[in-house]
């Protein structure tokens, strides 16, 4: 599979080294936009519609070849640029090619402040929003008394809102006049083009959040912002790139979809693997294999053995024949060799057990596994336990072990390398001597149907009388073996495609 956003990345990174597209020696050299640009602010200042930046500056090339930033003091410093520059183009900080406007919040206590008028944003809102360049009409506004009593400002449409902070680097254009709270700030272009630096800023973001600080959580302030180290191409050559980065990223987005697909298609052919073997008809039946009542008195032979032993009780030893009507509808049509059971006659169910109060020790040498709402790492066949050790957890579960979610999410299960202890919302499911490896692809077919008899508010849970009364149908083991071997296969198969 293609690492799409890596591809992204990458293009992106070319784009604003000047490498994606042709330089034209005809274009207006980037300096010469600079000079249009102080212009530009010099008449806004005149006007008295922006004011002086006092800590404006200008980055230039000496003669010596190297970059030097001169101060409104006059003082003249050595800067280290991260990359040369194609020729026409120009480093500049962010202050130099755009207004920078703080946000502010009406008080939330006051509904004047609130309803028709304004369009308001938030970081919040912008999360919602960032599979798109454009930012679509918020769900917020504010009046112009809200505009009035508060520090928020009306920003010039096409302008560019990106999130100061909770999180840092939310980022999009806004087609149309609006305000934002204190958690954005806004980009306000002159001269230059806001696509192009809607990507720039997308491109140098890890850059700015190395610069952010608060112990709380981390924000870059509105000065750090305007500091930030940016490319200036000529103007040309800013709408030549946006252009292509729009005809690249579609062509991702189509790799994307295709890939999506794929993933859907391949998720769909291992489901209906799983289910036509567990119904008889992935492999043929062999008539010289072992008849299933020989697994049977294996299976009564491994339960007896582990009841002499202590590992399991005198009730475990109970059987069970599931009830059915004349056309065998509860399975299906399953072939007349396969035993029909419920999971607790042929496998030893043990559910997970919480520690007592907060001791956590490190006593054991045992992985603890405490599974509750998908803070297990359950990874595509084998769980990788948290590595956490408690004396309070009891429950030891040894090799080979099936590991199942029985709560938040229900039925999601993983074979285990190790003794581990599991933890509540966690159950562990042994075969009684038959292939481990059969009963986890059986298991993998009943996460709908137990997920169908959770109950619960908080969250979905089932009960081990649930899951011991699973129905289950196994076939002889020499067919077990032929199954789960065909099925491996064609999961290689299907990983190596989506690799």
């Amino acid at each position: 599979m293609i690492d799409t956003k890596a591809l992204r990345e990458k293009i992106l990174d070319l784009a604003m080294r000047g490498k994606l597209v042709p330089q034209d020696p005809n274009d207006e050299p980037a300096s010469e936009l600079l000079k249009r640009i102080k212009a530009e602010k010099e008449e806004l200042i005149k006007q008295k519609k922006i004011k002086r930046d006092k800590n404006e500056t200008e980055i230039f090339r000496g003669d010596d070849g190297l970059h030097y930033e001169k101060f409104a003091d006059g003082t003249i410093k050595e800067i280290e640029v991260p990359y040369e520059l194609p020729d026409g183009w120009e480093w500049a900080r962010v202050r130099n090619i755009a207004r920078i406007i703080s946000g502010g919040t009406p008080k939330t206590s006051i509904p004047e402040y609130y309803g028709e008028g304004l369009p308001w944003i938030t970081p919040a809102e912008m999360g919602k929003k960032q599979q798109k360049v454009l930012f679509e009409y918020p769900e917020k506004q504010i009046t112009s008394l809200g505009l009035q009593k508060s520090s928020a400002q009306i920003v010039p449409e096409y302008s560019i809102v990106y999130s100061k902070r909770a999180p840092i680097g939310h980022i999009n254009i806004v087609p149309f006049k609006y305000s934002t709270n204190q958690g954005c700030l806004s980009f306000v272009p002159i001269l230059v083009d806001s696509s192009f630096y809607y990507y720039e800023i997308k491109n140098i973001t890890n850059d700015i959040k190395t610069r952010a600080s608060g112990t709380t959580f981390k924000e870059i302030s509105a000065t750090a912002f305007a500091d930030t180290l940016v490319v200036l191409p000529p103007l040309k050559e800013q709408k030549r790139i946006n252009k292509e980065l729009i005809v690249k990223y579609e062509y991702i987005d189509q790799i994307d979809s295709n890939q999506k697909q794929l993933q859907k298609l391949a998720t769909q052919l291992k489901q209906k693997v799983l289910d036509i073997a567990m119904q008889g008809k992935l492999v043929p039946q062999d008539p010289n294999d072992e008849p299933a009542s020989v697994l049977l008195e294996k299976i009564r032979a491994e339960k007896q053995r582990l009841y002499e032993e202590g590992k399991i009780k005198k009730k475990d030893l109970v059987e069970t024949e599931i009830v059915k009507d004349g056309d065998n509808a509860y399975y299906g049509k399953l072939p007349k060799t396969w035993i029909k059971s419920k999971l607790f006659s042929v496998a030893n169910v043990i559910m997970g057990q919480s520690p007592k109060g907060n001791n956590v020790t490190s006593e054991f040498s045992l992985n603890a596994v405490e599974f509750h709402q998908g803070k297990s790492d359950f990874g595509e066949k084998f769980l990788n336990p948290s590595g956490k050790y408690t004396s309070q957890i009891t429950k030891e579960i040894e090799i080979p072990s099936i590991v199942m979610s029985v709560r938040a999410p229900v039925g999601d299960v993983n074979l285990t390398r190790k003794t581990i202890v599991i933890g509540r919302g966690l159950a562990a499911i042994q075969p009684y001597g038959y292939s481990l490896e059969y009963l986890y692809h059986f298991l993998l077919t009943q996460k709908s149907i137990l997920e169908q008899q959770a109950t619960g508010t908080t969250f979905k849970a089932i009960g081990g009388e649930v899951l011991r009364n699973l129905p289950i149908a196994l076939p002889a083991e020499k067919e077990q073996i032929r199954i789960v071997n065909l099925i491996n296969s064609v999961f290689e198969v299907e990983s190596q495609l989506m690799k």
